[in-house]
């Protein structure tokens, strides 16, 4: 405890009550003083902070910068031990449809050439000439993410190719009107972005993206006032062929008879959308149980390689319906085979893998659990009479 002897004159005060309050001041102005000391500090810490921060993460990046190399062949590394699994599993079988995407291209040039059933009409055939040229290269997509054993980026490449197929088919069936207006709907998705873009403050003020705008708007408003105000919306096209108010990738999916891959439609939407069931599954497990360790990288490469053969052979088919050219009926019959050729490969090696596959380990995991669970069952006791 401070103890002042107050009896005789200081510098503090004369008389007991002038020191006081002396000191009282001196504690109070000392008081203040570590205040606006500790304000400083506080100010001074957090302004350090941000720099702190700067400087460790730049530390941090200079020695991850030198250790890149290393972490890049090592990521080479496992991508080429994925791509020999899947080339030794799955190699074949994507040569195969490469080739099959290949034919589908030859077997459009051909009916282009010869110019019978839907392509005797000059839309349809510009149209079909486009979408099938656009269903060769995601093909191409397919196989590449397949051979690299991106599974799930096959399967959501796939649905494009499925969308393309479908309203190749559709336009095939349909009037050369319906194919002109698929071809002109173009302007529409393409105002569209444009809109979204300067609402949303995407990209720089520009003169030519302006001008480009506002000739989308005429060109949209002419076709509206043609066809009315369905032809504005998704699948406008579609609508005003069809005669009614609104249209759906699903309504033309029935159009065609292509639903027959809807649930692999919905799977691969459930890949693409990021659901919790793509986080926790593999495509392969047919949503059977939750992805495990075990489960081989290139297992799963198949599915979407199943679905392509499927909607390119589909396609060619349908495209077929209107001709007698007996040598468009000839390829046809090539790219059916061959279809049948990959689905029989495929099969084989299933088969190959199937005693071991993840999906029957699960199985046979949840049989003996079963089992154990059925065991463990207490029976009552018998009553006894009396």
């Amino acid at each position: 405890m401070l103890r002042i002897d107050v009896d005789p004159s200081c510098g503090l005060g004369k008389t007991p009550e002038e020191i006081r309050e002396t000191i009282e001041g001196l504690f109070d102005e000392l008081k203040g003083a570590l205040k606006e000391l500790g304000d400083d500090l506080v100010e001074a810490a957090v302004g350090a902070i941000p720099n702190a921060l700067a400087n460790v993460a730049e530390i941090i990046g200079d020695r991850l910068s030198e250790q890149a190399a290393d972490h890049a062949i090592d990521l080479r590394r496992v991508q080429s031990v994925r791509a020999e699994m899947v080339q030794r599993i799955w190699g074949d079988v994507i040569e195969r449809l490469d080739f099959l995407g290949q034919l589908v291209l030859e077997w459009n040039q051909a009916a282009a050439g010869i110019g019978q059933g839907a392509y005797a009409k000059i839309n349809t055939e510009f149209a079909l000439g486009k979408l099938v040229a656009r269903a060769y290269e995601i093909t191409g997509e397919i196989t590449v993410l397949a051979r690299a054993g991106y599974a799930d980026g096959a399967l959501a490449r796939w649905r494009s190719l499925h969308e393309v197929c479908v309203v190749a088919m559709f336009v095939s069936g349909r009037s050369d009107m319906c194919a002109q207006m698929y071809l002109s709907h173009h302007q529409v998705e393409e105002l569209r972005l444009l809109e979204h873009n300067r609402t949303s403050g995407v990209g720089r003020v520009d003169a030519h993206r302006d001008r480009r705008a506002s000739h989308l708007r005429r060109q949209k408003a002419a076709m509206v006032n043609r066809f009315g105000a369905a032809f504005a919306k998704d699948y406008g096209w579609a609508s005003v062929e069809l005669g009614c108010g609104r249209t759906t990738f699903r309504d033309l999916e029935n159009h065609v008879g292509l639903d027959t891959l809807r649930r692999g439609y919905e799977q691969a939407n459930n890949t693409i959308h990021g659901g919790p069931l793509a986080a926790l599954t593999r495509i392969s497990l047919d949503f059977a149980a939750i992805d495990g360790n075990e489960i081989p990288l290139a297992y799963g490469c198949e599915v979407a390689i199943n679905y392509a053969t499927a909607s390119l052979s589909m396609l060619v088919a349908e495209l077929c319906v209107e001709t007698e050219n007996a040598d468009l009926l000839a390829l046809n019959m090539v790219v059916q085979n061959h279809a049948r050729e990959i689905w029989n490969q495929i099969e084989q090696e299933r088969k190959k893998i199937s005693g071991r596959s993840p999906r029957e380990r699960i199985l046979d995991r949840k049989a003996e659990q079963r089992e154990n669970r059925k065991r463990r069952v207490t029976y009552p006791k018998a009553s006894i009479r009396r």
